[in-house]
């Protein structure tokens, strides 16, 4: 008799489908954590404070991500304890990788700020041209790297274990385009920095989608050696339900 292989017992909870409890765990854990890289959205359009955002949904969503994590690893879930996991150790890996670009960018002249710095200013509503304090300074830090946790959470739970070239895809066509459309970005440079440039090869535009592509490589890099258990979101969902209707 044969003992059943990490490997084996993987693939058997990939192709599984998920339980209600599993399955909501997964849903509330997407929710929390993709949530917040829309704040930034949201406030830089002008609809609410980002102050209270952070406060009240950013730091309190990510800290229930954490939970549910600890909470899917000893109730023994273990597809949705990875997923976490890669998601919050490729949030960091791609927000340090895309940093080490964008402050290149920064120190170049082709961006106006750092992000920590842009985010700690509106977390606590303190003058854009100031100069940082430590505390806004170390918000904007923690706000930077939840923001990557966001990304790469939303990746892991929706595609779990894919090809490498996935989260590069993910990174460029969702992440950097978002960007490049959206405030506030698009609001100070205009959609993909054409209002402040007089062509797409600006040191701006160069500048982003490198750093994306360092953001896609790192996240590939770790979803490739940590992520375990393949199988997108929509199909699992699909799985539960035909399940439930036997």
């Amino acid at each position: 008799m044969t003992t059943p292989t990490s490997e084996s017992r993987a693939a058997a909870v990939s192709t599984a489908a998920q339980t209600p409890v599993e399955l909501a765990l997964t849903l509330l854990a997407l929710a929390a954590g993709g949530v917040s890289s829309l704040l930034i959205v949201v406030s830089s359009a002008g609809w609410f404070d980002m102050r209270a955002l952070f406060w009240a949904i950013g730091l309190p969503g990510m800290l229930l991500v954490f939970a549910i994590g600890g909470y899917a690893h000893f109730a023994e879930y273990p597809r949705l304890a990875n997923r976490i996991a890669v998601g919050v150790v490729g949030g960091i890996a791609l927000t340090a990788a895309l940093e080490v670009v964008r402050s290149a960018g920064v120190h170049l002249g082709y961006l106006p700020e750092d992000e920590p710095t842009m985010f700690g200013a509106m977390i606590t509503g303190a003058d854009h041209m100031a100069t940082p304090t430590l505390a806004s300074y170390t918000l904007g830090i923690v706000y930077h790297f939840f923001n990557g946790i966001s990304f790469a959470l939303v990746y892991s739970i929706v595609f779990g274990r894919t090809r490498w070239w996935g989260p590069l895809l993910f990174s460029v066509f969702v992440v950097w385009v978002g960007m490049m459309v959206l405030p506030p970005m698009a609001l100070e440079f205009g959609p993909f920095g054409l209002d402040t440039n007089d062509s797409l090869l600006s040191g701006y535009f160069v500048t982003t989608l490198l750093a994306h592509l360092a953001m896609g490589f790192a996240l590939a890099a770790v979803t490739t050696a940590l992520a375990h258990y393949r199988g997108l979101l929509p199909t699992l969902l699909h799985r539960e339900m035909n399940s439930s209707t036997r």
